[in-house]
């Protein structure tokens, strides 16, 4: 049996990125999101037009996606509810503040980028340069933003060669419904993975039901 409702977030689960933009004042303005989907070496990041970030990479045309690991979570939720726009906006509530070192605030260090103006986040294990290349309106405020990698930068101890990060060792950050997840058990690979890993650490038999044989759409 299955019931009809209507979530208020479709955060079912979605990778944790730091955007780092330049400010008009030449500073890096650091913007957590949730909504980003990647094909090839395009990446469609959702934004808010009250972001700080997103007025920042349309007026640029740069960003970095520092993606952060599961450690991170507690400072990441330090800058959550911190803004580098002042007076705050408006559609953000009165739940928000100005903040306008968000790097003090979680406790980060900034690196030079090497392909984009925008500092990277030390304590992020991955870093993806990216520039603009188109922006779509969905409704008022909220925007597709189309960007193009330029260069990817992966911590040491995740890199298995020139081409590959090794995905056991890295411990990315989910988005479930407004909660922090890590990466749980090792279920299986798609038939394309270059790596391949032996054994199963995952349990596959979990799943509550399957549907019955024919009635799969």
């Amino acid at each position: 049996m299955f019931t009809t409702i209507s979530p208020s977030v479709h955060y079912f689960g979605s990778l944790v990125a730091l955007l780092t933009t330049s400010n008009p004042n030449g500073t890096t303005n650091i913007t957590p999101i949730s909504s980003a989907w990647s094909l090839g070496d395009h990446y469609v990041l959702g934004l808010s037009s009250h972001h700080q970030g997103y007025r920042n990479l349309i007026r640029t045309g740069e960003v970095v996606l520092n993606l952060p690991e599961e450690c991170m979570a507690p400072a990441i939720e330090r800058i959550s509810m911190t803004t580098g726009s002042e007076p705050v906006p408006a559609a953000k509530g009165s739940s928000y503040r100005t903040e306008h070192d968000k790097w003090a605030v979680a406790g980060w260090d900034p690196l030079p980028g090497l392909r984009t103006a925008p500092q990277r986040i030390v304590q992020c294990p991955v870093h993806i340069e990216a520039t603009l290349d188109n922006s779509w309106s969905l409704e008022a405020d909220l925007h597709a933003v189309h960007v193009r990698v330029r260069h990817v930068h992966v911590r040491d101890d995740l890199v298995l060669d020139s081409s590959h990060v090794d995905v056991r060792t890295w411990r990315p950050m989910f988005y479930t419904f407004r909660h922090y997840f890590g990466k749980g058990g090792h279920l299986g690979q798609n038939a394309r993975a270059e790596q391949q890993l032996v054994g199963r650490t995952g349990n596959q038999a979990d799943c509550p039901l399957e549907a019955p044989a024919g009635r799969g759409g």
